[in-house]
Formats: structure tokens, C-alpha cells, sequence
């Protein structure tokens, strides 16, 4: 069965410090294997060493001497030619072709050939001329192919990524959606057909090939049809980037690897604890509800994380990280921050687990980072109001359980403790005291159906309730009903490089209000990655 992907210590920063360079590389490596560069890399001096390989005639014994006596043939590292099979007459070449290599070095460093293996040498030239012909065309071709590469790369150390997606998206509906304890609204969702772009360039340098520097640049103007359309956050669509077409920085930080399964970085803008965290949702979501647990939400800006990966079954790390680190008022410790923890176990190639602390802390939530992250209720996000300066304990489980290849099932609970840190004042009247607390939950289960329809492509349900504020000292914000998510989409890979994903999501009693009428949208989105 497949390894979860979350568990390779996560994501595209693993992969990019472990090959920073790997387009480039991949071609390099399999160079090699044809080569004299691979001599040096795992020699051998019996051709029985070569498992797979069954004797024959007269060029299997002359080959077999010249290996033993100039030690001139490669294998795999699994001392194959790769499968259980006999050895074929190019494979045989390309050997041949190392053996002649190898011993013209040695005849140029005045070591004695006999003559007899000139002989032999000779015979089997002529025996595999045809196939030593092809062998040499591939290395020159290959060769060539090398020297393109290191001349027309971007850079020696910095590989250039890009991507580019094209957005179909509307929301359908009566009316807007009002607080919890409100009647409808009288505003309608006027929203026609929207068409937007979103491009992003990104720059991942590595200096050491353990380590990565990712530098990301984009533009776009994709609506996320939050609040300002529909009247709640909860139907705000995942990777919504709307800067006008401006172009901005979205992304700097550097992470490198310690103590052969540790990883740690530093950010100066844009990072979050996911990119090395797992988040066990197996799902490709089209929301921001449906695209991680809420207790990763509000974990968001500058700062690090440190991971580790104990065993096979058990990891942890921490991260912190604040927004508006750049001002001298608030710096890193002074204004909104998050501190999360997180212990990953994975107990068996199908079940992943990860349980969650957060603290939280923000002086005014309504200009910062809110509670929840933007994902649930207008209460869920600022319980005692905006510019009540509010902290919170917050708890997460993850959970994802594959019960086939083709059949994947997640899902968390996220709890949150939310206390005022200042006297609770709304619309210039106080509301509450200083200490007043708050309870939050949300939960979902998410359910993923990989490679459905084609190789690489997904389909992707999410069903939950969006974070709900079931109690609150400030008795005038908490949420007397409840809301649902359900979510439904389908990513298609059209290519290796294009990405075709309709789907649609309805929230059933949005801003937990029963007097709300259900909101509708639909999304059809083109990527385009290079």
C-alpha cells in the first residue's frame, strides 16, 4: 500500500531540500549509468556478481576475464542490470564500451595490457561493433544534452517554479447571511459570474542540497466570495490571491535540514506550520474550511518551526509565528502571534494521527489574525468583539485513515478556549469583563478517492461544521444554531502540468443562524504548473 504523502516530513520543503536541483539531477543520474563516472561509483570484480547475468558463449568468458583482471564493469547497487533476466546484447555494449574506456585510462597511465587481452578486446569490437556504435551515440547525445542544460539553466543553484490558474466562480443565493440571533437579512448576494487569475513565481535556491531558500512572488485577482459577498467567511474559496494584478511577495523563508531527520526554518513573510507540519487531510479542497483543520488557521505570518522525526511512528515539533513583525511597536512578541505544537504517531502505513496546542494571542482580532482563522462564524472569529484584545488555548486531532489505495478517509476536531484579555467593549458599550471565556468547536470528515477517472487525477468530499461558539460569557455572541459544510469537488490532470477541478460547496444554515438560507457556490478552476 502507498505511504501516506504527508509522511515523508511533508510537502513541497522536503522535497526541495532533499533535491534542489532534482530536474537537472534526475538526467544526471541516469547519465551516469552509461558512462565511466559510474565506474567510480560501484566497481566490481566478478562478473557473478552480477546476479542476473547467466553465461553464454565466448564474450561472456572474454568479458568475464578482462572484469576480473582490469575490474571494468558497473552494476546497480543492487549488483544487477535491473530485473531477473538475462543480459542483453546493448546492455552487454554499454559494459564492453567501460571495459575499452577503462583500460585505454590504464594504457595512458603506462599500465602493461597483455596481449592477449588486446586480442580479446579486439574480437569483441568487431563481435559488437553495431552495438558499441549505438552505446556511444547515446552517451554523445546524452553528453549533449548535459552541456544544454548547464548552459541554459536559470541558475547553478536556484531552480525557477511558476503556476497559473484560471477561476469560473459564482455564489448563488437569496439573501446574505446574518449573525446567529439575527432575522434575514435584507441585503441580496448579488454576485453574476466572476472570471479572475492568480500567477505565482517561485524561486527555490539551495546552497548546501540540504537546505532550500523559497523566494515566491504573484499576482491575481480572485475574489474568495467571503463575507463581503455572502455575509459569512465560511464560504470563502482556498488559494483566493487578490491584489489587484500588483505584484507582491508571498512567500520568503529558508529551511534546512539538522541531525539526519530533523528540519527547521526561519520565515520572513508568508509561512505557516503546515509546509513541514502534516495535516493529515487528504483532500484537494476548493475551500478554506475544507483545506486544513482550523487549529492550523490562525498560525500564519513570520517566525519558524522545528520538526522531527523520532522513529518511523513518531514525530513532533513546535512553531511560532506573528503578523506585523515589521512594525517596531509590535515587533515578534508584542502584537497578534501563535505558538503551535504538534506530535505526529503513525502506527501503521495507513493511519496517521496528530494531536495539536496552540496559544494565541492577538490586541485586536478584527485587524489581525483572527481565532478561527477566517473559517467559521463572525462569533468564532472575534468572540468578545474586534478590538478586544483576546488570547486563546486551542486544541486539535488529526486523523486519516487509508482504506485502500484508491480509497482514503480524514477528518479532525478542533477545540478552542478563547479568554478577553481586555474589557470587552461593542459598539462603545461594555459587554462583558475582562476574563471572559469562550468555548469553540468545529469538526469534519473528509474522504478522498485518488487516481479516479486517470493516473494523478482525485476526487474530493468534505462534510463539517465550520467553528462554533457554543458558549460565551458575553452571552450576546454565541451561535444558537448550527452550520454545515459539504463540499464536493473533482480534480482532473489533464496533463503532467495542467489541472482541471470543478466542484461546489453549500453552507446549510450559514453564521450557525437557521435563519439564513442556504448559500451556494460553484468553482471551476484551470492550473497550469511549470
Amino acid at each position: 500500500m502507498r505511504k501516506f504523502k504527508y509522511l515523508l516530513l511533508t510537502s513541497a520543503l522536503l522535497s526541495a531540500i532533499a533535491s534542489p536541483v532534482k530536474a537537472q539531477t534526475q538526467l544526471l543520474d541516469r547519465i551516469e549509468s552509461y558512462n565511466d563516472r559510474a565506474i567510480e561509483q560501484e566497481q566490481i570484480t566478478n562478473v557473478f556478481q552480477l546476479r542476473d547475468v547467466s553465461p553464454g558463449d565466448w564474450a561472456f568468458e572474454a568479458l568475464r576475464s578482462l572484469v576480473e583482471r582490469y575490474g571494468c564493469v558497473v552494476g546497480f547497487p543492487d549488483r544487477t542490470f535491473r530485473g531477473n533476466r538475462a543480459l542483453t546484447r546493448y546492455e552487454f555494449a554499454a559494459g564492453l564500451n567501460a571495459c575499452l574506456e577503462r583500460i585505454e585510462k590504464l594504457a595512458a597511465d603506462s599500465w602493461v595490457i597483455l596481449e592477449e587481452d588486446i586480442a580479446r578486446l579486439k574480437r569483441l569490437q568487431e563481435e559488437f561493433a553495431t552495438e558499441l556504435e549505438r552505446v556511444t551515440v547515446k552517451i554523445d547525445d546524452l553528453e549533449d544534452r548535459i552541456v544544454f542544460l548547464e548552459e541554459n539553466q536559470f541558475s547553478t543553484t536556484t531552480i525557477l517554479r511558476g503556476s497559473l490558474s484560471f477561476n469560473l466562480a459564482d455564489a448563488v443565493g437569496d439573501k446574505k447571511a446574518v449573525p446567529s440571533g439575527n432575522l434575514i437579512s435584507n441585503e441580496d448576494i448579488s454576485s453574476n459570474l466572476t472570471f479572475s487569475s492568480r500567477v505565482a513565481l517561485t524561486f527555490d535556491t539551495s546552497f548546501t542540497g540540504r537546505d532550500l531558500l523559497r523566494t515566491r512572488i504573484q499576482a491575481g485577482n480572485v475574489n474568495n466570495f467571503g463575507r463581503s459577498i455572502t455575509g459569512t467567511n465560511m464560504t470563502r474559496f482556498n488559494g483566493a490571491t487578490n491584489t489587484d494584478n500588483d505584484v507582491t511577495l508571498s512567500t520568503l523563508f529558508y529551511g534546512f535540514r539538522f541531525a539526519d531527520r530533523g528540519i527547521a526554518a526561519i520565515a520572513a513573510r508568508g509561512d505557516f506550520p503546515t509546509r513541514i507540519f502534516p495535516a493529515l487531510n487528504p483532500v484537494f479542497s476548493i475551500s478554506t474550511f475544507g483545506g486544513s483543520s482550523p487549529i492550523y488557521s490562525f498560525a500564519f505570518g513570520a517566525g519558524g518551526v522545528v520538526y522531527y522525526q523520532f522513529n518511523d511512528w513518531l514525530a513532533a515539533g513546535t512553531s511560532y509565528f506573528a503578523s506585523n513583525t515589521e512594525e517596531p511597536i509590535t515587533g515578534l512578541f508584542g502584537g497578534q502571534f501563535t505558538n503551535l505544537s504538534q506530535i505526529t504517531l503513525t502506527p501503521t502505513d495507513r493511519l496517521g494521527i496528530a494531536f495539536d496546542f496552540a496559544r494565541y494571542y492577538s490586541p485586536e482580532p478584527g485587524d489581525t489574525i483572527n481565532v478561527t482563522g477566517s473559517k467559521g462564524s463572525i462569533f468564532g472569529e472575534r468572540p468578545f468583539g474586534d478590538s478586544t484584545a483576546t488570547s486563546s488555548n486551542s486544541y486539535g486531532l488529526q486523523a486519516t485513515y487509508s482504506l485502500s489505495d484508491r480509497f482514503i478517509l480524514g477528518g479532525w476536531l478542533s477545540y478552542f478556549n478563547p479568554t478577553a484579555e481586555s474589557v470587552p467593549i461593542i459598539n462603545n458599550i461594555i459587554v462583558g469583563d475582562r476574563g471572559s471565556r469562550a468555548d469553540i468547536f468545529s469538526w469534519a470528515v473528509t474522504a478522498a478517492l485518488p487516481d479516479l477517472g486517470k493516473l494523478g487525477s482525485q476526487l474530493n468530499f468534505v462534510f463539517g461544521m465550520p467553528p462554533k461558539v457554543t458558549s460565551n460569557d458575553v452571552t450576546s455572541r454565541r451561535d444558537l444554531d448550527n452550520s454545515y459544510h459539504l463540499e464536493v469537488s473533482y480534480r482532473y490532470r489533464l496533463t503532467n502540468r495542467i489541472n482541471l477541478t470543478p466542484g461546489f460547496l453549500v453552507i446549510v444554515n450559514p453564521e450557525h443562524n437557521n435563519s439564513n438560507d442556504p448559500i451556494w457556490l460553484g468553482l471551476f478552476r484551470t492550473s497550469y504548473s511549470f
